[in-house]
């Protein structure tokens, strides 16, 4: 028997080795190239915004538990989230300008140039308007203050615009420059100068199109997305649509977009009352079994990462003596993961734009929603009807949503075991791919 197992897997290896090729390719594309070295060079920030949530999480009331589990920290609660706003907070902005300067060295120019452009690109497709602070008087009326930009698309959910902005960005640029469409200063002048007048005209050609598409046409296009899902994901709490909506949300991750914020623009408005409705039910008598919707906020929050990030995090502790680099991005991960904090997995490893884990990733993340959903549908899950905070621990989540859900604490385990199965042939794939680099010396 163990023979037959290992001859499948053997099979199965040999399937993976041959899209290995293709993969490999994809992550060769400068595009490609780019965000991934963008996302690697920001992961100190997200990095640092990711512990110090975890801890911000210990010392707040309603963080993990309704009463801060480090009350004696709790008068410094605002001060560390306000750490995890600056750094996760607005992390497309990080991105956007390493994006920028890794994709210009790709295509051989000043890389302060392409981070410079690329985040002026960003800051244009941002805004077509200045906001202004509304400031509360001490005799409670209300004035306008200061102008304001608001950083909704700062974060995760402006991770879309940060690849559109730096590819405008940069392409402009490198076209003005092949095209010699610059302002030319003699040899003699310092290059900082030289390369800051050069850039003028690429410049001007980056404003037209971005300020065109923003201001001109109106196009806001993190919002675009959302209205674009809003037909396909408010249809119904079933297992076709919750489905449909976990393939989406992995989609999106993949691609380096916050698909948890994209999709939850859509579907929050009615996980909310459906999440009022069962507890409702609840206190009315209704048995747990019994409760109108299986959908609910965290119902996600017992495969998605469970089965993702998880599997992914113990094989970079497996591989890391034959990739040593592993072991301490594993060691920084590993806190915030249990309280599903992924950002530092998806943009450190970076499992984003990874052609090698790109399938398990999408494959595994929709195939555990479908089984977690139609196991709760049938009772073995215990349906939710407390909305407890998202950072907490999956397997604690699942038991204590239902009022004690065996069940709800097991799923999270057969999930990760799932994970586990789905992604090994596609990380030995990966593992030897990075050590052929290693070996070559290749980035």
């Amino acid at each position: 028997m163990d023979t037959q197992k290992e001859s499948l897997m053997d099979k199965v290896l040999e399937k993976v080795d041959i899209i290995a090729g293709p993969m490999t390719k994809f992550g060769q594309i400068p595009f490609v190239r780019a965000i991934v070295n963008g996302m690697i060079a920001a992961l100190p920030v997200t990095m640092v915004g990711s512990l110090f949530l975890v801890v911000y999480l210990f010392c707040s009331d309603g963080g993990i538990t309704a009463h801060a589990l480090l009350p004696f920290m709790k008068p410094w609660a605002g001060d560390l989230a306000l750490v995890n706003s600056l750094s996760m907070g607005i992390m497309a902005v990080y991105i956007v300008i390493a994006f920028g300067a890794e994709y210009a060295d790709i295509k051989g120019f000043s890389r302060t140039t392409g981070s410079v452009g690329a985040f002026f690109a960003f800051i244009l497709l941002n805004y077509n308007s200045v906001g202004q602070l509304v400031v509360k008087a001490a005799n409670g009326k209300l004035s306008a203050g200061a102008n304001a930009f608001d950083i909704t698309y700062w974060g995760g959910a402006g991770l879309i615009t940060a690849m559109i902005a730096g590819a405008i960005a940069i392409n402009i640029i490198n076209f003005c420059y092949k095209k010699h469409i610059v302002i030319k200063l003699p040899d003699s002048v310092p290059p900082a100068i030289s390369d800051s007048f050069s850039a003028i005209i690429p410049y001007f050609f980056i404003t037209l199109v971005c300020w065109g598409i923003r201001t001109i046409i109106g196009l806001n296009i993190p919002l675009l997305v959302s209205e674009m899902l809003l037909p396909i994901l408010s249809a119904a709490d079933n297992i076709f649509v919750y489905t449909l909506q976990q393939f989406l949300s992995a989609l999106l991750w993949i691609c380096g977009l916050h698909g948890d914020n994209i999709t939850g623009a859509v579907t929050n408005v009615f996980l909310s009352q459906w999440i009022a409705d069962n507890n409702t039910a609840y206190m009315a008598g209704t048995a747990v079994r019994n409760l109108p919707h299986v959908w609910t906020p965290n119902l996600c929050r017992l495969s998605q990462w469970v089965s993702t990030c998880w599997p992914i995090l113990v094989y970079m502790f497996m591989s890391s003596k034959k990739l040593p680099h592993l072991k301490p991005l594993g060691l920084i991960c590993l806190p915030p993961a249990i309280f599903c904090i992924i950002e530092p997995i998806m943009f450190g490893l970076p499992v984003v734009m990874n052609g090698f884990l790109l399938i398990p990733f999408v494959l595994t993340h929709t195939l555990t929603g479908a089984l977690t959903y139609w196991l709760t549908s049938i009772g073995f899950v215990g349906k939710m009807y407390m909305n407890l905070p998202w950072a907490t621990p999956s397997p604690i989540l699942g038991y204590l949503a239902a009022g004690g859900s065996i069940g709800g604490f097991v799923v999270v385990f057969i999930n990760f075991a799932i994970g586990m199965v789905i992604f090994y042939p596609f990380w030995k794939a990966y593992e030897k791919a990075e050590i052929a680099k290693m070996e070559t010396g290749e980035e």
